[in-house]
């Protein structure tokens, strides 16, 4: 099971610069294999936030929005569904062709830019 803490923790790791984002993206795409295999997230938050992260290259989440991530697991498990709304509010406002031109020539997301430059 997928627990709020190994999420964090995964997700402090990035932040600090002990993962990059190919180790996330393939830490997450593992994970979300056991979260639908066998309902192994431990909550719908932890579920929303690994789905998430199993297309970081494709929505171009970066590591700054680990920050509002962080934030959403921080809450208490009975503000889940606020912790939800928050995370989706914050992703649905990622300005995704702004960071697609921004992130051409990094060493990970440029080869996910679609040739933009």
């Amino acid at each position: 099971m997928i627990s709020r803490e190994e999420l964090g923790q995964v997700l402090r790791d990035w932040r600090a610069g002990d993962k990059d984002p190919l180790t996330v993206w393939q830490w997450a795409e593992q994970a979300r294999e056991v979260t639908r295999e066998s309902g192994g997230a431990a909550d719908e938050l932890v579920r929303d936030v690994v789905d998430c992260l199993a297309v970081l290259p494709f929505d171009m989440i970066v590591v700054e929005d680990a920050e509002v991530m962080l934030d959403a697991l921080a809450n208490p498990l009975d503000e889940t569904d606020l912790s939800i709304n928050m995370l989706w509010n914050h992703l649905d406002g990622i300005p995704t062709d702004g960071r697609r031109h921004d992130l051409v020539d990094h060493p990970f997301y440029g080869q996910f830019c679609d040739g933009m430059e």
